[in-house]
């Protein structure tokens, strides 16, 4: 990715950057050490569905302290901070093309620049082809490239698999079907990835099972919420019958709301002791009360 980012052919190394300042580890996506004919430069990179309003000043912020962080650390030898750059990944978004920068000004505007130019990358702008001549890596986003159909998506899993090594491909291709997901446009092209890969590459990877045991997880909170919601339903209904009778009318609907709502917050017991202690006036001024007591 590094080299895609920076343009190198020559040698070029890059690593993963861990600091021990907790705050800095807030919000940052990721941040790659790259180490190029001789310079050590930081890129701190920001994965996005789209543009957030505030991108600007995080990333002033993202940088601030990332610089904090180094400086803090002594890890930049004789210079006490490399160069930092950040890099919006957009995945989607607009229709309309981005600049190639974007900028959080700190200074007056009649005063010469001070503040954070980050560079914004809109994959899902970008050509299948313009992405593959950045190098393997890239591919993975050519789900989301402007130009993608099935044909160009089987011709990269091709040049995929002729490129790299087996383990490299089998993380790279699953990675290109999950990323195929946040394509906005709804070309299925999910699908056709999915079909090009070994099923048990796709079972046994563990971007795959990670998401499994999310949607499992998700499935279970559901269940419990719409567990909790039917059974507060089939606990409404005789206790507003009760309600009624008491007051000898139907409830209104913002009554029923009500009614639903303490009986969530409270329990049926408390419920039902209130609609045999309190008159019938009484009870209507309870389902009036904003405070339910």
């Amino acid at each position: 990715m590094a080299r895609g980012l920076l343009g190198v052919e020559g040698p070029l190394s890059a690593t993963v950057l861990e600091t021990q300042v907790a705050s800095r580890h807030r919000e940052l996506d990721r941040t790659l050490d790259v180490q190029v004919k001789g310079e050590r430069r930081l890129i701190h990179l920001e994965w996005q569905g789209d543009m957030p309003a505030n991108m600007p000043f995080r990333s002033y912020e993202y940088q601030t302290l990332m610089a904090l962080a180094v400086a803090a650390e002594k890890r930049a030898g004789s210079q006490l901070v490399p160069p930092i750059e950040s890099v919006v990944v957009l995945l989607g978004g607009r229709a309309e093309p981005w600049p190639t920068h974007g900028s959080y000004r700190l200074s007056p505007p009649d005063t010469p620049f001070s503040g954070v130019h980050f560079r914004i990358e809109p994959v899902y702008q970008r050509t299948v082809a313009e992405l593959a001549a950045r190098g393997p890596f890239w591919l993975i986003f050519t789900p989301l490239a402007a130009d993608a159909d099935e044909p160009h998506i089987r011709r990269v899993v091709d040049e995929l698999r002729a490129r790299v090594s087996s383990e490299a491909f089998e993380e790279l291709g699953v990675a290109m079907a999950v990323l195929a997901e946040a394509d906005q446009r709804g070309r299925g092209l999910r699908s056709v990835i999915r079909t090009l890969l070994p099923r048990e590459l796709v079972m046994n990877n563990w971007i795959f099972r990670e998401g499994l045991e999310e949607g499992r997880q998700k499935g279970r909170e559901e269940g419990r919420e719409q567990g909790l919601e039917q059974g507060l339903q089939q606990g409404l209904a005789p206790l507003a019958h009760l309600f009624e009778r008491r007051l000898r009318r139907p409830l209104t609907p913002h009554e029923r709301a009500t009614l639903a709502e303490r009986l969530h917050q409270q329990g049926a017991e408390r419920l039902g002791d209130v609609v045999l202690d309190l008159s019938p006036e009484d009870l209507a001024t309870w389902l009036a009360a904003t405070n339910g007591h």
